[in-house]
């Protein structure tokens, strides 16, 4: 992939997770802003998850969008959190220059957070979310046992991953990643990224999934 030199400038990305821990040199940084606010009571030492999506999105190492103002919404993953979530987020969004990556999914519908997403699009906000990892189409209707949200509301860019080689003349969907008709692109699934576990300020280790695919679409459109 490839993108301007802006790299994101004056955008900001907001990543829906379990949190962030920043004492990294992926994160270190004096020219932009890198924000992690709690919705959630729930505490993890180590969010690796969170931390894998940043780094992502905007890490100085292994980041596509270095430029770009990184902000961790902690959520437990409740469809409270999650409405809370995007309602912060909303009230501090700026028109045109937000982005909201989701690397998370749920076998439930939500109304209010199908309307949520129609409310955030309405205001210039782009929603980048992950196609999830059972290899299965993705897009079943909201009435169906098979819906996945919050790929299955169809307002946001929905983000699969492709493998990590190369047959012929291109790459190849995973064999984890969801697929269907309400799939819009495939990034690369396999990523490196920051290892906080054992206070190193260096260490990296991988992760698969379309859960690492989704904050690379998301620093690419910044």
């Amino acid at each position: 992939f490839y993108y301007p030199s802006s790299a994101g400038k004056g955008i900001d990305i907001y990543l829906m997770d379990g949190g962030l821990i920043t004492n990294h040199e992926d994160f270190n940084t004096s020219e932009r802003t890198i924000t992690c606010d709690a919705i959630s009571k729930e505490e993890d030492e180590f969010p690796d998850h969170g931390i894998m999506v940043t780094s992502m999105a905007g890490g100085n190492i292994y980041g596509v969008s270095k430029k770009a103002n990184l902000h961790m919404i902690a959520i437990d993953f409740s469809d409270d959190s999650v409405l809370r979530a995007l309602d912060f987020i909303k009230a501090r969004a700026k028109p045109n220059k937000t982005i909201i990556s989701m690397s998370f999914a749920g076998n439930y519908y939500s109304q209010a957070e199908d309307e949520k997403h129609k409310e955030l699009i309405n205001e210039g906000i782009i929603l980048i979310v992950c196609a999830s990892n059972e290899n299965m189409n993705c897009c079943a209707p909201k009435d169906d046992p098979d819906f996945i949200s919050p790929v299955g509301y169809r307002r946001a860019i929905v983000v699969g991953a492709t493998d990590t080689d190369v047959y012929g003349n291109g790459y190849y969907r995973a064999s984890y990643s969801n697929y269907g008709d309400c799939v819009d692109v495939f990034a690369p699934g396999t990523v490196i990224f920051p290892d906080l576990s054992e206070g190193s300020r260096k260490n990296s280790d991988d992760a698969s999934g379309t859960s690492c695919s989704t904050p690379i679409v998301a620093g690419i459109a910044a």
